[in-house]
Parts: C-alpha cells; sequence; structure tokens
C-alpha cells in the first residue's frame, strides 16, 4: 500500500461519514427510526469504500493543473551536470527510514487494526461464554410477558430468554438465534418485565445487532478517523431510542424513564445491545422517552427517502471519485523562418599565376555564445467579426457592370457569362431577406413570450396572496394547538422531573447504608450467601459509591426536564 492510497481513504470516509452525519441531522423532526436508516446506508457505503477503489473503474475528476516548468538555458544545464557529476564521485548517504515513511504508517494503521479487532473479539467470546453459562427463564411473569411482546419480530420461535448471572443489565444479542439476556436483580422485578422485552425484542426485529457488527467492522478499518467512530456512537443512540419508544407503549413514561436512570452505572464494553444507557446518551434517551411529540411520529416519510437518496448520491462518487493533475499543453513551437534562395553563383575567372604558398594565420578560439531567446509577447485577442454582408452586396453590385469591360479589355479567352454573376446577387439577396423576416418573428415571438410572463406573474402574485391568506390562518390556529399541547407535555416532564427526584433520594439513602452502616452490609452478605453468591464489605461500599454517583445523575436528569418543561411551557423548543 502507498501513502496516496492512505491519503485517499482518509478523505473518502470523511466525506461519507460526514454526509450521513449530516443528513441524519437535518431528519431530527422525524423518527428515530428514520435516522437510523440513513445512518445505516452511510456505514455500507464505507464498508464498500475499499472495494469500489480498488477493483471498479475510477470516475477521474481534473482537481489542479500541474506548474509549467520553465524553460532550462545552456548555463543551467550545465550547473545541473556538474552538480550530478560531484554527486556520484562523492559518497552516497545511507537512506533513512524518514526518506519513505510509508512502512511506518501501514505498521500504526495495522496496530489500530489489530487492537480495535482485538477488543471486539473479546467481547464476542464474553457473550458467547456468558450465554453458555446462562439458564432459561423459568419465572411464569417474565415467560408470559415474552410471549406477548416476541410476535413483533420475524422469527419469533427463534429468539431465547435466559437469565445470567454476570450480566449487569438486560442485552440481546445474535443474528439467527438471538438471545435475551437477563441479570438475577432484573429477574426479581416482574413488573418491568414487558418493558424490557419489547425493548430487546425491538431491537431483534430491526437488526440492530448485524448493523452494529457492520458499524464496529468499519471503526476498525477507519479507527484514524474521528467521524466514522462519531457515525457508529451515533447509530447506538438512534437504535437504543428507537428501541425505547417501543418500551414506553407498554409502560409509564416516566417509570421507564426511571428504570434508565437506575441503570446508568452499568455501563458494559461487550459488543451487544444494552439497554442501560451510557455516558452523554441518557440525557437524550430520557427527553425522547418524556417528549410526547417524539413517541407519536411515524416512522418512515418521503424525507427520509430523499435523504437516503441524497446519502448514496453523494457518497457513490466520492467513493469513485480519482483526483488527477490537469495535463499542461505544450507551447507550439514558432515556425522556422524561410530560408533565402541563394543567388546565382558568377563563372569563375581565370585562375592566376600561382604564388609562393604561405602558411595561413591560426584561427581565433571558436567561443560559444549563449543567447537568451525573449519570451514570445502574447497575441492579442480577435476583434469580433463584422456584418460583411452589407459590404459584399454594394461590392457585387458596383463591380458587376465593369466585368464585361475588363475582360474584353484584357482579352481573356475564359466564358464567362454576367447572368450568373446576376443570378447569385440575387440569390444571396433572398437569403439575406429571409433572414431579416426570420430575424423579425424571433423578435415578434420573444415579445409574446415576456408578455406572457407578466400575465403568469400577475396570475401567480394573486394566487399567492391567497395561499399566504390560507396559511396564516391555518398556522394561528395550530399555534393554539401547540401551546395547548405544550402545556400538558410541560406539566408530564415535571412530573417526570419529581418521580426521578423521589427516585434518586432513595437511591442515595441506599447507598449512604451501604456505605456506612456495617450491620446492614451484613444483612446483604447473609442475604447473598442464602443465594449462594459471595458479597465483600469493599464490594457494597463500592456499589453504595456507584448508588450515590447514580443518584447524582439522576438529580442532574430531572433538571433538564424540568428545564425542558418550563421552556416547553414558555413556548420556546
Amino acid at each position: 500500500m502507498e501513502m496516496s492510497f492512505f491519503a485517499e481513504m482518509a478523505w473518502k470516509s470523511a466525506l461519507i461519514a460526514g454526509a450521513a452525519l449530516m443528513l441524519a441531522m437535518m431528519l431530527r423532526s422525524r423518527a428515530a427510526a428514520d435516522r437510523a436508516m440513513v445512518l445505516k446506508l452511510g456505514v455500507a457505503m464505507l464498508l464498500a469504500l475499499p472495494l469500489i477503489v480498488l477493483f471498479l473503474p475510477a470516475l477521474e475528476i481534473v482537481a489542479f493543473a500541474a506548474p509549467e516548468a520553465p524553460a532550462l538555458t545552456a548555463t543551467q544545464l550545465t550547473e545541473w551536470q556538474l552538480a550530478a557529476l560531484a554527486g556520484e564521485l562523492s559518497p552516497a548517504a545511507a537512506p533513512t527510514i524518514w526518506d519513505d515513511p510509508t512502512p511506518l504508517i501501514l505498521l500504526a494503521y495495522l496496530g489500530g487494526l489489530v487492537a480495535i479487532g482485538a477488543r471486539l473479539a473479546a467481547g464476542l467470546w464474553t457473550l458467547g461464554r456468558w450465554t453458555r453459562n446462562a439458564r432459561d427463564v423459568s419465572c411464569p411473569e417474565w415467560l408470559a410477558a415474552f410471549d406477548r411482546v416476541r410476535w413483533q419480530a420475524g422469527d419469533p420461535e427463534s429468539i431465547r430468554l435466559m437469565v445470567a448471572d454476570e450480566v449487569r443489565s438486560p442485552l440481546s444479542w445474535g443474528w439467527r438465534r438471538p438471545v435475551i439476556l437477563i441479570d438475577a436483580d432484573t429477574l426479581d422485578e416482574p413488573e418491568d418485565a414487558e418493558a424490557i422485552l419489547a425493548h430487546e425484542v425491538a431491537h431483534i426485529a430491526r437488526g440492530d445487532w448485524p448493523v452494529l457488527m457492520l458499524a464496529r467492522a468499519a471503526k476498525a478499518l477507519f479507527w484514524f478517523n474521528p467521524l466514522v467512530w462519531l457515525l457508529e456512537r451515533e447509530i447506538v443512540q438512534q437504535a437504543e431510542e428507537a428501541a425505547d419508544l417501543e418500551a414506553a407503549e407498554r409502560i409509564d413514561p416516566a417509570r421507564y424513564a426511571e428504570t434508565l436512570l437506575s441503570w446508568a452505572r452499568f455501563n458494559t464494553m461487550v459488543p451487544a445491545n444494552s439497554i442501560a444507557p451510557k455516558g452523554s446518551a441518557l440525557g437524550r434517551r430520557v427527553r425522547a422517552i418524556l417528549d410526547r411529540r417524539a413517541r407519536e411520529r411515524p416512522a418512515g416519510s418521503v424525507w427520509t427517502g430523499i435523504a437516503m437518496i441524497l446519502c448514496l448520491g453523494i457518497a457513490a462518487p466520492v467513493a469513485a471519485a480519482k483526483l488527477v493533475a490537469a495535463a499542461q499543453q505544450a507551447p507550439e513551437a514558432p515556425p522556422a523562418p524561410r530560408t533565402p534562395e541563394a543567388p546565382r553563383a558568377p563563372a569563375a575567372p581565370r585562375a592566376p599565376a600561382a604564388a609562393p604558398a604561405e602558411a595561413p594565420d591560426a584561427p581565433e578560439e571558436v567561443r560559444m555564445i549563449h543567447v537568451r531567446i525573449p519570451p514570445i509577447p502574447a497575441i492579442a485577442p480577435i476583434p469580433p467579426i463584422p456584418d460583411v454582408a452589407p459590404i459584399v452586396r454594394d461590392a457585387l453590385a458596383a463591380a458587376l457592370p465593369a466585368i464585361p469591360v475588363a475582360l474584353a479589355s484584357a482579352n481573356v479567352a475564359i466564358a464567362i457569362d454576367p447572368a450568373q454573376i446576376e443570378d447569385a446577387l440575387r440569390r444571396a439577396e433572398a437569403d439575406m431577406r429571409r433572414a431579416g423576416r426570420s430575424q423579425a418573428e424571433i423578435d415578434e415571438r420573444m415579445r409574446r413570450a415576456r408578455e406572457a410572463m407578466s400575465s403568469a406573474r400577475r396570475v401567480q402574485r394573486v394566487e399567492l396572496e391567497t395561499a399566504m391568506r390560507e396559511a396564516r390562518r391555518a398556522m394561528a390556529e395550530s399555534r393554539q394547538a401547540i401551546r395547548v399541547s405544550m402545556v400538558h407535555g410541560a406539566a408530564g416532564m415535571e412530573q417526570g422531573a419529581r418521580q426521578m427526584e423521589q427516585g434518586a433520594d432513595r437511591m442515595e439513602r441506599t447507598g449512604e447504608r451501604l456505605r456506612t452502616d456495617r450491620a446492614y452490609r451484613e444483612e446483604k452478605i447473609a442475604e447473598a450467601r442464602r443465594r449462594g453468591e459471595t458479597v465483600t464489605h469493599e464490594e457494597l461500599i463500592r456499589a453504595g459509591e456507584e448508588m450515590r454517583d447514580g443518584a447524582r445523575d439522576m438529580r442532574e436528569g430531572a433538571r433538564e426536564l424540568r428545564e425542558a418543561g418550563e421552556r416547553m411551557r414558555a413556548g420556546r423548543h
């Protein structure tokens, strides 16, 4: 691989990923599933980019013109030849790695590729180990909820529901035989079973796990491009928001948001679709769940199709493009001057008597004179050719009577019929009259077109004013409806914020007891021992610290919800 190939992959992957992210951002008023479709198309084009560059014909694009090489003089050539000879005589310097850094860049690229690929492989191995050690769920409440929601998938019989002790939060993974893994603590809360299973089954029905694997593969191939990392993170975010909407239809949105916040401290690194939110995505998911308008947006629209066509229309030419330099045409050589004919040599005179031979003087030393040819001045632009028809017509009319006289006086033995010349002149005048009539017809058509355009503008102005009046009336009615809906939405956000603060208080009290109350920890250790598990004081203290951090995140989420409700109540977005 050469440096040019890495550079081509860098700028092409940046343009494709940037175009997909920009188009998805333009669809922010649409459903999360629509934005996810555009991002999936961007990932597909990124994976096809190396194949397009290596195996398909290139679409050559002239990027810049090559600079014109300066003319070389004899003096310059002499100096360069001397320098080359001097270089041959001097000892050659040993080549260094900096003369060609391609091996270093290739090693760095392979190192990043292996590191990210190894992390992905380790995550898949961990998921396989968890699934092998898991057991089937036997809780009747969970099985009943599973039977209610699994039918939204394409192949509901292939989905497995299992419980794994090593899992920290519910997750789903797999393609042909997908599996939903839940932890033991979640199994003890069957009241949330339908919402959790609806979230994970939505991932399976939408095929989010294979798309996630393809996005991780694209990130491994283009790990040097930060836009590809951002694209992969945004795909995960949109997939989670789309699955959250499925779960929010089966449970109270405020309660589901509280469930997400309680799982915020679990940040698994395995490549699976996990319900636990990660990092800054928590606030976005909570706001999307509690926003009634976002929950009611239908998936699929004309704008989504247009965005996908634009994404493909941008990515395909970029992948096939190849920048080439414009070829510089060599200037034409000036025509050689005509060689004058040599004069005829005169007759040689009789040779005189031979004189005594004398040695000629030695010729002077011939010196080479280097003459620099001045640059050829630029040719002035050719002025426009005037209309010569009137001039030709007047000249022919004036010359026609004189043609027979001139021929007679010159005794030319060529038969020229003046009638032919007159006939040619008449045909030329007829052609010119027809050209004049055509010009008049063109002027008349242009005048009619201008009148038609003026009439169309007047009609369009009247129709536009009528449409504007209708639009103003519709906007006034919609503003009133929006105000009413925003008041209700603000009240719901305020209620959700209060519930989140109550949950944060409960979490903080429990965490404080775990950190400070040894008797309480002994009680929890005894309960874990009865379940066959081993828990230490240090682990419970760390869990209490994590619960304190989770309570802080819940209060921050409540504050964001309350601020969003205040903005909604005030009529701002």
